[in-house]
């Protein structure tokens, strides 16, 4: 499609392949600072795409969840990575964990890449070119659904969705509520397969957790925003975190599910938001 996709799709693979054979091998983990998990896994999926990212690309910056900023926060083009994200499902064994390359240009997500190893799905995408998706051989363009009606459209949320906020969302959204799972970018490949119509997240996440998988849903037609319905943005503040949750629709009616779900969880301001626990 694009030298930036043809570069970036199959380092994530590459990623994504790694995972899959750690799994077979003693992991090690540990607690980082804020309390979320990280392994080898993902440490080896980090260096595998940086690198691969600063050959290819030497004057773009790339900032990952494990290892930073590298390179002038100044730069028109700017990686976004989380090698793997969706760490606790992963160490569990159970699907719900990612390879997410996103890039932003002069700040706004314009390319992304997200790699599912347990179903062995790529989703792409680039600004104005749509989105696809590889599976099985085949590459085929992603389109979200036009349900509209709130007994049709399907939920889907991070397995630690707070029941309380569940139990009064199901009242408006009487549709169906899919198996919960971890992983921004597993959330949103649903979505653009038209297996799912509206995701909520309860709290605030980190760039690396969004820049693919926006642009992802945007161009097949979706649309992503925070509580009070503004865009997503990127300030390089060094904190790298979304301000509050978010929520991402098939944008038939993506402001009447914005309210209702305003209705049932109060915007979170940064300080309350955790730092990765979707």
């Amino acid at each position: 499609m694009h030298p930036f996709l043809d570069v970036a799709r199959p380092l994530a693979e590459q990623a994504a392949r790694r995972l899959t054979e750690l799994r077979q091998q003693p992991l090690t983990q540990e607690r980082k600072a804020d309390r979320s998990w990280v392994t080898n896994a993902d440490v080896e999926a980090d260096v595998i795409l940086r690198n691969g990212l600063q050959i290819a690309f030497p004057d773009h910056a790339i900032l990952t969840e494990e290892s930073g900023l590298k390179g002038p926060s100044n730069a028109e083009y700017l990686w976004v990575i989380d090698p793997l994200d969706g760490t606790r499902s992963y160490i569990r064994g159970t699907p719900g964990y990612s390879v997410m390359v996103g890039l932003l240009r002069q700040g706004v997500p314009y390319a992304g890449v997200v790699v599912d190893p347990v179903e062995h799905r790529t989703y792409e995408a680039l600004r104005g070119l749509g989105t696809y998706e590889i599976h099985e051989g085949q590459r085929k363009k992603c389109q979200v659904s036009r349900r509209i009606k709130n007994a049709e459209r399907r939920v889907v949320t991070s397995t630690g969705f707070p029941e309380p906020y569940k139990e009064k969302l199901q009242k408006q959204w009487s549709g169906p509520w899919l198996t919960p799972i971890n992983s921004v970018g597993i959330k949103i490949g649903l979505l653009v397969r038209q297996e799912a119509d509206l995701y909520v997240n309860h709290h605030g996440v980190h760039y690396w957790d969004t820049c693919a998988p926006q642009v992802i849903l945007e161009e097949a037609g979706g649309v992503i925003t925070f509580a009070n319905g503004e865009n997503l943005t990127y300030p390089l503040d060094g904190r790298y975190q979304h301000k509050t949750w978010t929520l991402a629709s098939n944008a038939t009616d993506h402001t009447g599910a914005l309210k209702t779900a305003l209705d049932v969880m109060p915007p979170l301001p940064p300080a309350q938001a955790p730092a990765e626990r979707h």
